[in-house]
């Protein structure tokens, strides 16, 4: 349980100014680069967590 309440406040402290962040880019500049960075802020970090995941479940495994 605790965990997950780690996370779920992690990813609010992070994912909310990412948004705002992204959402001034994209007025200042196009939307595509908003839009970019937007994947690179969000989603890049979460297949960097799952990816490390999947590498630790494989070690142990072993």
């Amino acid at each position: 349980m605790g965990v997950l309440y780690i996370f779920s406040c992690g990813g609010l402290l992070y994912i909310g100014p990412a948004i705002l962040l992204c959402r001034k880019v994209a007025k200042k500049t196009t939307a595509r680069t908003g839009w970019a960075m937007a994947f690179l802020l969000l989603a890049l970090p979460v297949l960097l967590l799952v990816v490390g995941a999947m590498i630790d479940v494989h070690r142990a495994a072993t």
